[in-house]
């Protein structure tokens, strides 16, 4: 599959690098987009740099290592940035001078139809990123309490407490017939329910959330990075979804008081020019921090 993700806000994330920076992390590698323009940059400066990208879905960091291949500053890891800690000690890395999270879905998880990210394929029940992960949405929508399920489609899709109770009383009582075992199987479930494809969507992205531990990751990954970034670091993250987004500026307003400062008072969009060129971005946010 020819599918490459496009870094988003890429020109925006190449100036927030500080220009003395010597250790790099891109804690979402995807097919290494923005860590080739990265390279590229410092390389252009002769400056050189140390980058180690990490990512948890092993498909797509094998495309990124074969895309970076000609760079041997990097060191490309199957593992979450909810772990870097951990990263860092296993690296000898002295502090981290710039990181960065990218929290868009890789498009090739959508356009891969047997991953089970999309509602517009039939596939198998799947949506895990790290596919040695035990927990699938198969597992997730086939075992889990109606509670739970309920819980992530308030959490994550925004409906409200009694639609999402219906929607997964549903399931519950349509898996006991029979398990749910593909995407198509659960999308007619939702749509007997009088939901359209939009609410379907995010129904599915709700589902993906919880199974792949998306906010628990950030919010690991937040309470982690103060101690690991050098004076004058810097953290970036670029948010596409509402909690994300949230998570993470309630986390930087609260570093605010413990010697870190915001880069940009104000979330960084894409340029309409961006947008036209790549959908993807129009909801893209970025937020960047300090450490002083």
């Amino acid at each position: 599959m020819d599918i490459l993700h496009q870094p988003v806000l890429l020109q925006e994330t190449l100036e927030s690098i500080p220009p003395q920076a010597t250790y790099i992390v891109d804690g979402t590698l995807w097919h290494g987009g923005h860590s080739l323009a990265i390279l590229q940059h410092f390389q252009e400066q002769k400056h050189p740099i140390t980058l180690i990208g990490l990512d948890v879905d092993e498909h797509i960091l094998h495309k990124a290592q074969q895309r970076l291949q000609p760079y041997h500053n990097t060191k490309l890891l199957h593992a979450s940035y909810a772990d870097i800690d951990k990263i860092v000690q296993q690296e000898n890395i002295p502090g981290i001078d710039f990181v960065l999270l990218d929290l868009w879905v890789n498009m090739e998880h959508f356009k891969d139809a047997k991953r089970g990210f999309s509602t517009h394929n039939d596939a198998k029940l799947d949506m895990r990123f790290d596919d040695k992960q035990p927990l699938s949405a198969y597992e997730f929508i086939n075992q889990a309490s109606p509670q739970d399920i309920t819980k992530a489609f308030i959490n994550y899709a925004d409906f409200t407490e009694a639609k999402a109770e219906e929607i997964s009383k549903k399931i519950f009582w349509e898996r006991k017939k029979k398990p749910i075992t593909t995407t198509y199987d659960l999308k007619n479930i939702i749509k007997s329910c009088a939901v359209g494809e939009k609410a379907c969507t995010l129904l599915f992205q709700a589902i993906r959330i919880q199974i792949n531990h998306e906010m628990d990751n950030l919010n690991s990954f937040l309470q982690k990075i103060p101690t690991l970034l050098r004076p004058w670091g810097r953290c970036a993250i670029m948010s596409y979804h509402s909690i994300e987004d949230r998570i993470t500026k309630l986390a930087f307003k609260e570093l605010k008081n413990h010697w870190f400062k915001l880069v940009n008072k104000k979330t960084i969009q894409a340029h309409y020019t961006e947008v036209q060129r790549n959908r993807a971005s129009r909801s893209a946010k970025l937020r960047i921090i300090e450490k002083l």
